[in-house]
């Protein structure tokens, strides 16, 4: 049995399918005199294949996922096909007598380092995909056939050190039956993105690549955190079991979808989605979703091999306002850095980065991108009710900024005749101890507060969530943490303006319970979390939910805190 953390829920029985994404290692020893010739022509079937292969990936993820995510692979083979590039491989070989893939390696390496030294954007933006053309150039000529999740045609369960977001972004949800991660934790971009799609998921499962193997069977019980390895019959049986058990509570949460998240004292919860692309709305309306309460764009932006343009951003930002049919959308401008790199952006490295050029901030250093996302955003407002989410927000000086952005954005609109909404609502994501201490101040000036508790936890509790040497030291239940969400209800409350929690504890039950009485009415969360905090939310009243919050703010650690809320619940 491997441990881990589950991070969605669900159980799934299937084929492993291990992911490894190692350099591979070839000989570069100068070939004979007489052999360029055979390694010239080991270089143009390389090219060849790989021309075929992202041909028929971009083909099928057309069709399965829509024309936007194909166009990455399009890129790509424009780029396979490029003359200049296989004149110089051609030439390495023949002149020096490089190996097919190490001249493949040389030049890639050459074109791509050049690349990055250039001034213009979307230039420097194209050494990352070289990169990974290369990469595929390489195995092809080594007789390795690239690995693309995008291409699975088999119900799996992936292994993998990790995914990064654009590769979860590209699973076909109907093979892809679970996940299992070395790395990440509960509030990685694995996690929430295997949530979202609703793929049962256990990350931080130490030494998985190496203790399962291709094609073993996997029993994965995200409901109760196991990971079984080629079960035994019994065992066998007991994951069929949870299956079963996990189908039938499914289908009996369901018949909860129509009916509202209210107290047994009356009080109505709104209960929204977190979603990452637009084909998440319509799941999250048939889970009970009263609207978009975190609508992230980065996703919109890691598909692309290029930053997408205002049209697309418009037609992405329309898609999800049309399906939510009159309900709220909550989008939160473009938030990476940190742990979220965009290549075509080439982002410089930073120390430490998730206290660097992040979130409104790297908008503020890049004020086309910003303008292009806020005139989309007004775009798209003629449509439906549209907010907008300021992310990474410490000081008021930011808010106002923001607005003047958004000032310009509009006149621009106006000064080209394009139809759009006069204003929008603008709110502040509460995740760091400034915007908690500046609430007061921060919501007088904006319309609504929602409050990541991801983020909030690791800046409170000075604990990067992506550090597995201190992972026992994020703690979303820390004392501190909750008096900071207080604090920040507290202010929007005090203003009559809504707040809502769009962090991991909106979708944990335990939590949802304590955040309601805390004062919170709206919380979002991924849909697949929807129905089962539906359901605890009927069985309990506001008023016993605030006095069980009120005994727990006087507690003094995290394991109190959790002790208190699993004895309320049992």
């Amino acid at each position: 049995m491997v441990g881990g953390i589950a991070v969605s829920p669900g159980v799934a029985l299937a084929s492993a399918l291990v992911v490894k994404n190692e350099d591979v290692a070839f000989d570069r020893a100068a070939v004979a005199p007489g052999a360029t010739d055979l390694e010239i022509e080991r270089f143009k079937g390389a090219v060849e294949k790989s021309a075929a292969q992202l041909a028929n990936i971009a083909a099928q993820v057309e069709k399965k996922l829509g024309a936007d995510k194909a166009a990455i692979f399009e890129g790509h083979l424009m780029l396979v096909e490029d003359e200049e590039f296989s004149e110089a491989v051609i030439e390495k070989i023949r002149e020096q007598r490089f190996p097919a893939p190490a001249a493949v390696e040389d030049v890639v390496n050459e074109h791509a380092a050049a690349m990055e030294e250039l001034e213009d954007e979307y230039l420097r933006a194209r050494a990352a995909d070289i990169r990974d053309l290369g990469h595929r150039l390489v195995l092809n000529c080594l007789g390795i056939s690239p690995q693309g999740l995008e291409l699975i045609d088999n119900e799996v369960i992936l292994v993998a050190e990790d995914l990064t977001p654009s590769q979860t972004a590209t699973l076909d949800t109907s093979k892809v039956k679970g996940i299992i991660t070395e790395k990440g934790n509960r509030t990685s971009h694995t996690a929430i993105m295997a949530a979202s799609m609703e793929i049962p998921a256990i990350v931080a499962a130490d030494g998985a690549t190496s203790l399962i193997k291709d094609g073993e069977m996997v029993g994965l019980d995200a409901e109760h955190n196991r990971i079984l390895v080629n079960p035994t019959s019994s065992q066998l049986d007991q994951i069929k079991y949870q299956q079963e058990q996990y189908r039938i509570e499914r289908k009996q949460l369901e018949e909860l979808r129509e009916l509202p998240a209210v107290t047994t004292d009356g009080v109505e919860i709104k209960l929204a989605a977190n979603i990452g692309s637009p084909s998440e709305s319509g799941p999250a309306v048939s889970k009970g979703a009263q609207g978009v309460g975190l609508y992230r764009v980065e996703f919109l932006f890691m598909e692309k091999s290029e930053s997408p343009d205002e049209e697309e951003q418009y037609q992405a930002f329309k898609s999800v306002v049309d399906d939510m049919q009159g309900r709220p959308v909550v989008i939160r401008t473009l938030d990476v850095g940190g742990d979220k790199d965009l290549p075509y952006l080439a982002l410089p490295e930073e120390a430490n980065p998730f206290l660097g050029c992040r979130g409104i901030r790297l908008c503020f250093e890049r004020p086309g991108l910003l303008v292009k996302q806020l005139r989309a955003l007004l775009r798209a407002g003629v449509h439906g009710d549209v907010r907008i989410l300021i992310p990474m927000i410490s000081s008021l000086d930011e808010v106002r900024r923001f607005k003047e952005f958004l000032a310009e954005a509009k006149a621009s609109l106006e000064h080209d005749g394009i139809s759009h909404a006069d204003k929008l609502p603008v709110g502040v994501m509460i995740e760091t101890p400034a915007a908690v201490f500046l609430a007061p101040h921060l919501i007088r000036e904006t319309d609504f507060f929602s409050i990541g508790t991801n983020d909030l936890t690791q800046y409170t509790l000075a604990v990067d969530r992506q550090n597995e040497r201190i992972a026992d030291l994020f703690e979303q239940l820390s004392p501190a943490v909750l008096m900071s969400i207080k604090q920040a209800t507290d202010a929007a409350r005090e203003e009559g303006k809504p707040v809502c929690v769009c962090g991991q504890m909106a979708g944990d039950v335990l939590s949802s319970l304590l955040l309601i009485g805390l004062g919170v009415e709206e919380l979002s969360m991924s849909p697949v979390h929807i129905p089962r905090v539906k359901s605890a939310i009927r069985k309990h009243s506001r008023a016993e939910l605030r006095e069980l919050a009120r005994k727990v703010l006087a507690l003094a650690t995290a394991d109190e805190v959790r002790a208190k809320l699993e004895k309320y619940l049992s």
